[in-house]
């Protein structure tokens, strides 16, 4: 049955002491058939049910014997899917509607949580790494968690949409220039912090440190809603009422023509009765604020994502002056983001002015 070439390969395969063992189980049974031992004679031997031992005959006659491998979507413990395609679309569904014991809906799963899920609600047993398998093909990931503010309130976010589409449509009404910007503030390190980095299989990168200083530039920054453009990015070494009027001056002048309109958040910083009197007395600038503890609702968020990724991730700074020579390198790239955050309200910003986005047809 077996040619002379297959016989050779079906040998070494059997004999190669890495082949998995149901693989291997395979391959024995085939050159015992190929030796002139029927099905029922090659089962008894190896301890196997006779159609199996058919089942593994034909297919070797239709596709050769790479047929016989392990499939690599397969995830059993002795490589075979144990779980039946309806199973395995509960399972997702399962993954979503559910938490992991002792944990809140969304909020992720351990593989150790999935196989005694699985072997719970299906009666069916996976190793660890055979659950891996099984969870990248339902589309899942090993991700970094996201924190989410429990003490936000649909309230809050009730206001922040009411004030930002009576806002905006009043500019669209209008016709007024305007300056749609996003700002907020951040600190970086002298330390290098940790982010995700491709190496080498078993090479994890490791990141030069020293006893912590504690030292940051605190950075003042706005994105310009409309062109994604940076405005009047500032550098101090605090964050205060006193900070953030010398930046909104900065703003005022990076900005001379039209009125701006300013998202930010409630910072307390950015809420003090200084910082609310200079903006009394400079109505040329219209603050918004997102709703508290919303910080995914600020699309400046994203390029203090970018400039950390450029500045601070896996990088070591030995000096005050080498942190704010990286900075300004990141600014000196002049870098424009892709923000959609208008058109998610129904408007755009161009030439100057704020225009209602047509009507899909």
């Amino acid at each position: 049955m077996l040619t002379k070439q297959d016989r050779l390969e079906a040998m070494r395969r059997f004999k190669y002491p890495k082949t998995k063992g149901q693989e291997r189980l395979r391959y024995h049974a085939l050159l015992l058939v190929s030796d002139g031992h029927d099905a029922e004679q090659v089962a008894a031997l190896l301890y196997v049910d006779p159609t199996s031992v058919a089942r593994w005959v034909a297919l070797y006659a239709e596709r050769g014997l790479d047929a016989l491998k392990n499939n690599p979507l397969w995830g059993g413990e002795h490589g075979q899917r144990r779980l039946t395609s309806e199973q395995l679309t509960r399972l997702g569904t399962l993954l979503d509607e559910e938490a992991m014991p002792g944990t809140e809906v969304g909020s992720g799963w351990t593989v150790k949580a999935v196989v005694a899920l699985v072997q719970e609600r299906f009666s069916v047993a996976y190793s660890q790494r055979g659950m891996r398998k099984i969870l990248h093909r339902l589309r899942f990931s090993s991700q970094r968690g996201r924190a989410l503010y429990i003490k936000r309130t649909a309230e809050e976010q009730a206001r922040f949409e009411a004030e930002t589409y009576e806002i905006l449509n009043e500019l669209a009404r209008s016709g007024r220039r305007c300056v749609p910007l996003a700002g907020d503030q951040t600190r970086v390190y002298l330390e290098g912090t940790v982010g995700k980095r491709w190496s080498r299989v078993g090479k994890q990168p490791r990141i030069a440190d020293r006893s912590r200083t504690k030292f940051a530039e605190n950075l003042y920054g706005a994105e310009h809603l409309g062109t994604g453009e940076e405005v009047a990015p500032f550098s101090i070494d605090f964050q205060d009422a006193g900070a953030t009027v010398e930046w909104l001056e900065l703003v005022k002048a990076a900005c001379p023509r039209g009125e701006i309109v300013l998202w930010l958040d409630s910072a307390p910083h950015l809420t003090d009765p200084e910082v609310e009197e200079w903006l009394e007395r400079n109505p040329r600038i219209r603050v918004i604020r997102f709703p508290k503890y919303t910080p995914e609702e600020n699309p400046k968020e994203a390029t203090w994502k970018a400039l950390k990724d450029d500045v601070s991730h896996h990088r070591f700074h030995p000096s005050k002056q080498s942190l704010s020579d990286a900075i300004d390198g990141f600014y000196q790239k002049a870098r424009r983001h892709t923000v959609n955050f208008l058109q998610r309200f129904g408007y755009i910003w161009d030439g100057g002015r704020i225009h209602a986005m047509p009507s899909p047809a």
